[in-house]
């Protein structure tokens, strides 16, 4: 677990330059939200390029694999791989074009983002509708109602 942390938190600062470790979490937000690479890393601005980026960076061998099994069970497996991958490299945390993007559609937890974009590239190899609104509707609606039993639980606990 040490080495998660260090590995999401302490390895993408070490990586900042000094002027962006001085600037508030919104400033660096605002600032990433409309660069197309972070850390020498491509950022994809919608979903088609992240498809698209996905395609490149897998093989044929993955590809097939993904296939094997449905789109949930899929995102459930790789969320620990390549979840954590897309959150790091593409900057789901501190923020970025594609992670803006994604809020537009109402994911806005790193995690759902990778999930959500690891549905859509399952669907997008099958080559069925990736249904972006309806799906992000599905995260932004769990998120509300998981945040409303939290505050419930602090009302009858306060």
């Amino acid at each position: 677990m040490k080495w998660l942390f260090i590995i999401l938190c302490v390895i993408p600062m070490a990586l900042c330059s000094q002027d962006e470790a001085v600037l508030s979490p919104e400033e660096l937000y605002a600032k990433n939200i409309k660069l197309e690479y972070i850390n020498d890393v491509y950022i994809p601005a919608d979903v088609a390029e992240a498809m698209a980026e996905i395609d490149r960076l897998s093989d044929e061998t993955g590809r097939a694999r993904l296939l094997e099994t449905d789109e949930q069970n899929a995102a459930d497996k790789l969320v620990m791989g390549l979840g954590k991958w897309l959150i790091v490299n593409w900057n789901f945390y501190p923020g970025s074009r594609l992670a803006h993007k994604l809020k537009d559609y109402g994911v806005s937890h790193p995690d759902d983002m990778a999930k959500f974009l690891i549905v859509s590239y399952h669907r997008h190899l099958r080559q069925v509708p990736l249904e972006l609104e309806k799906r992000g509707k599905v995260y932004f609606d769990k998120r509300k109602k998981d945040q409303e039993i939290k505050n419930a639980k602090r009302a009858k606990n306060g």
